[in-house]
Parts: C-alpha cells; structure tokens; sequence
C-alpha cells in the first residue's frame, strides 16, 4: 500500500496498513505510483515529467534518464 501527496511525498505500508513509513524525501510532488504484482519492492513514481524507480520497497529512489511531458493529470482506462 502506498499514499501519495504526503510530506514527505510517499508513505508506504509492507502489512496491509497495520504500519507505515517515510519514503521519498527529496523527491519532488508526485502524481502516481506503481507497484509490481511480481514483486512488491519494485516501485515506479511519477513526479511531474520525471519517473523515479525503487527496486527496495521505497528505501532508495533512482530518476530515470527519460524526461517526459509534464503530467497534468492521470486518467485511467480501461
């Protein structure tokens, strides 16, 4: 489980909310996260024209080269 728009902007939970904690100090305010149904320390955060990856459940976050178009909003299709 994983809360956006918190200070810092990432709170996650490893047991189903019983707990949480800090992640993303120092990344920038986001829009979306993804979690791999694969494997749950992978992580992808969309913060404005930039996705940051975490392959250790959140402790550490890694830009990507990728500079995209700013995200104004996210629509989901499907």
């Amino acid at each position: 489980m994983v809360v956006v728009d918190a200070k810092p902007p990432l709170l996650i939970s490893h047991d189903t909310g019983s707990t949480w904690r800090e992640s993303g100090r120092g990344l920038p305010p986001g829009r979306s996260v993804a979690i791999s149904g694969d494997d749950p320390d992978l992580l992808v955060y969309a913060a404005r024209n930039l996705l940051y990856v975490s392959r250790n459940g959140g402790v550490f976050w890694t830009a990507l080269a990728l500079e995209l178009p700013e995200i104004d909003r996210l629509e989901l299709r499907s």
